[in-house]
């Protein structure tokens, strides 16, 4: 590995961790002011959680164990670190959209723990399977560039199965109808947004293996730029200009190009992008009205189905500049496998913590909030 390629490689990484940053900020906007320290915390104990069960367990799982050593006892080479540090961040990625679904309710250690268990284990299963010649070895050809599956499928279904597995917010349903609970800060929520965009130019352009001759990343770029683009005027128009669906449909258009970033022609870009942006209210309105899941930050739509949407569309041709390496059977297929882990998975882990050691926060913290009713903070100062 060259140092361009090394540079490369932590380039990415940099950016991939900066986009913390957005999603708290998208997070936080979106509901309640009274939780927002709260869930501050939550985004730092994911952090450790992540490096912690991705350097001893993960990265073994996902691509042979014989790498935990090196890693353990810093005797690696410099691909095998360089490689480290950059998955470790994408398997952060996967882990913190599951805040988004679980928000102003869940206790920390539980949180703490689900994290533990799914960088260490669940996710690494997947990154397996897309990235560590699972796929291939079953005879599916599956293609996932930067991680529309791996890491937004899986991490928005995980987190939909922790939000079901928690129950709704105390004022989600009155009598069974859904109630709107409206976020406290959207000009917060839409720069979150901004600092994810900024990010993903890292976590797209930073899943080439090498940096050759420059030609693949440009590509890559400019459908990320135009995915981004198809992704806003898609939230816009089915949204009427409505800022967080507007905001959140720059991030779907995002999350559904990774897939086939390195494929995509601008135009399929741009296509790909206006679907994931048009389809937002729609999924909400069914995982709210028909699943009753309290899905605060909508995950689902965001992550979850422009994940999907991605997936697929990565195997449609005249989306494409190159389909000779594509199979929509083997996209579809992958795209099963994927949500059958992250569903039965998922639920296995956050009911089981509910089961045994309760995922739920008191009701008077609930009400009073987080902040105040677990640990005893104002995010925000009271003017007199």
């Amino acid at each position: 590995m060259s140092g361009l390629d090394v540079f490369l490689f932590l380039w990415a990484a940099s950016l991939i961790f900066f986009m913390k940053a957005g999603f708290v900020a998208l997070e936080i906007g979106q509901f309640s002011h009274k939780n927002s320290a709260y869930h501050c915390v939550l985004k730092l104990v994911d952090l450790v959680a992540v490096f912690v069960a991705y350097l001893f367990v993960g990265y073994g799982v996902a691509y042979g164990f014989e790498t935990i050593m090196p890693l353990i006892t810093g005797t690696f080479d410099v691909e095998l670190g360089a490689w480290w540090i950059k998955m470790a961040v994408f398997a952060a990625a996967a882990v913190t959209i599951i805040t988004g679904g679980v928000a102003e309710r869940i206790k920390i250690l539980p949180y703490f723990i689900g994290a533990l268990l799914v960088a260490g284990g669940l996710y690494p299963l997947v990154e397996h399977l897309v990235w560590g010649g699972g796929f291939s070895n079953m005879g599916i050809n599956f293609v996932d560039y930067a991680g529309s599956g791996a890491v937004h499928l899986f991490g928005g279904l995980v987190g939909l199965s922790a939000a079901w597995a928690l129950g709704p917010r105390l004022k989600k349903y009155i009598k069974g109808i859904p109630q709107a609970l409206p976020g406290h800060n959207v000009p917060l929520a839409v720069l979150g947004a901004f600092i994810l965009a900024f990010g993903w130019y890292g976590f797209n352009i930073g899943s080439a293996s090498a940096v050759g001759d420059g030609l693949e990343m440009v590509q890559v770029a400019i459908a990320t730029t135009m995915a981004l683009t198809g992704g806003i005027l898609g939230g816009a128009l089915s949204s009427r200009n409505d800022p967080l669906y507007t905001a959140n449909g720059m991030c779907a258009g995002l999350v559904a190009v990774c897939s086939g970033v390195a494929l995509f022609t601008p135009i399929g870009a741009l296509i790909v992008g206006l679907l994931a942006g048009l389809q937002q209210p729609f999924t909400y309105r069914i995982i709210e009205e028909k699943l009753k899941i309290d899905d605060v930050c909508a995950i689902g739509p965001v992550h979850a189905m422009s994940g999907f949407i991605g997936v697929i569309c990565a195997g449609i041709p005249f989306l494409l500049r190159d389909a000779s390496g594509v199979s929509l059977i083997g996209q579809i297929m992958g795209a099963g496998i994927i949500a059958g882990i992250a569903l039965i998975g998922g639920a296995i882990i956050y009911k089981g913590l509910d089961l045994t050691i309760g995922l739920r926060v008191s009701e008077e913290a609930e009400k009073k909030g987080c902040d105040e009713g677990v640990l005893q903070v104002n995010a925000y100062s009271k003017i007199d």
